[in-house]
């Protein structure tokens, strides 16, 4: 059995015991000078974060046409290292192949593979059923955009036997509604994003079994009513949380600390929308027939253009940015990026519990920022960092 030493943010310091992949027991302790744990007083545990939109990471770009499932074996490794141990791929709007081809990718390096199959939450469709107009499209290309066709989507559902678990839709466009309702029904997580809805379709769309907002605040028109508009009809929704990406470029700092103050602490999910460009240098890499140039201010555009396609945000960052931009405790960021998202997906709470898997994460922080240097993933010490920070 393995037994870990530290201090949950929010609650003080515990033990828990590890045994097999699983979670044996936690118990609180008072802090001592021969507890066997990393020095100092700043390190925390936690769930392992959860992603639910991974668009590529490290270098690889899980959209690209001759993307192969056995890399994400690097993916999974690399984004051990930002405290990621649940993830979902994410599939752009492409034509109706590509996508059958790279579902079919991952479903098989989930066979083949232990890791991948241990991190794949699940495949996050985004598209093609979106909003074609320029604003709510982002950079998704419009030849691949589509009417909601059940037909066809089940055809993608069949090429990932049961992996894909999530798809995003603009309700608006003709058949979105009856498309929801179904994807609700057949048991996926559908969120709505790259749309243009007028408030009662949004209404309907969450009648229909709509749960998410996917990126609020991104993938929209440049200009809106100042009030009547479908930003500010999803944010004051209690029937949808909200997913956003928190690195300060795609929302400024005060509108994340809107949507925290708006949803409440329980209906926010952070996401990294990672790209190939995530988690590695700057320079031109490719999200499907996309070609994006990070930046070296971190910032991922379309190639020659000013425009955001993606990012190259990680998790850790992502959690300690939304600690920053709103003054809440580290520990309630934390929730956004574990149990948040968690709650989307029957099988697992994104709590450190008794009888949970245990997906652990110790990080140093410092002044609200997150050093990862322990990840365990089903039991297994996967990621080691040595103390340097």
């Amino acid at each position: 059995m393995t037994v870990i030493k530290s201090k949950i943010a929010g609650v003080g310091d515990v033990e828990i015991r590890l045994a097999g992949k699983r979670i044996a027991g936690i118990t609180s302790v008072n802090s001592n000078h021969d507890d066997q744990r990393l020095p100092g007083d700043d390190l925390r545990i936690a769930h392992g974060f959860i992603d639910i939109q991974v668009n590529g990471f490290a270098g690889v770009d899980l959209n690209h046409a001759n993307f192969r499932g056995d890399e994400l074996v690097a993916v999974c490794r690399n984004l051990l290292t930002t405290g990621v141990t649940r993830f979902c791929p994410t599939l752009i709007t492409a034509n109706h192949k590509q996508l059958a081809r790279n579902i079919r990718e991952i479903r098989r390096a989930c066979e083949r593979h232990w890791l991948v199959r241990k991190m794949v939450l699940g495949i996050h469709l985004e598209g093609p059923y979106i909003n074609p107009e320029n604003g709510p499209r982002g950079a998704h290309p419009r030849t691949y955009i589509t009417h909601p066709d059940w037909g066809e989507f089940e055809r993608l559902l069949l090429s990932g036997n049961g992996l894909v678990r999530m798809v995003t839709v603009a309700p608006e466009v003709p058949g979105g509604l009856a498309f929801i309702q179904k994807a609700s029904q057949s048991g996926l997580v559908v969120g709505i994003g790259h749309c243009k809805p007028k408030p009662e379709i949004i209404d309907q769309a969450v009648r229909a079994g709509a749960r998410i907002s996917t990126h609020l605040g991104n993938g929209t028109h440049q200009m809106l009513d100042r009030h009547q508009n479908y930003l500010q009809k999803q944010l004051a929704h209690d029937g949808l949380m909200a997913s956003i990406i928190c690195d300060g470029t795609h929302l400024p700092d005060y509108f994340v600390k809107n949507v925290v103050r708006a949803k409440g602490k329980s209906r926010v999910i952070l996401i990294s929308d990672a790209t190939a460009a995530s988690h590695a240098p700057a320079g031109r890499y490719s999200l499907g027939d996309l070609e994006i140039e990070a930046g070296d201010d971190g910032v991922l555009r379309l190639a020659g253009t000013p425009y955001f396609t993606g990012s190259t945000l990680t998790m850790d960052k992502a959690v300690a940015n939304c600690a920053a931009f709103t003054g809440i405790t580290l520990a309630s960021a934390i929730k956004f990026a574990t149990e948040n998202p968690a709650g989307l997906f029957d099988g697992i709470s994104g709590k450190l519990e008794t009888g949970q898997r245990a997906d652990l994460v110790l990080f140093r922080a410092k002044r609200k920022k997150i050093h990862i240097l322990r990840v365990y993933l089903a039991g297994r010490l996967l990621y080691s960092a040595e103390e340097n920070v």
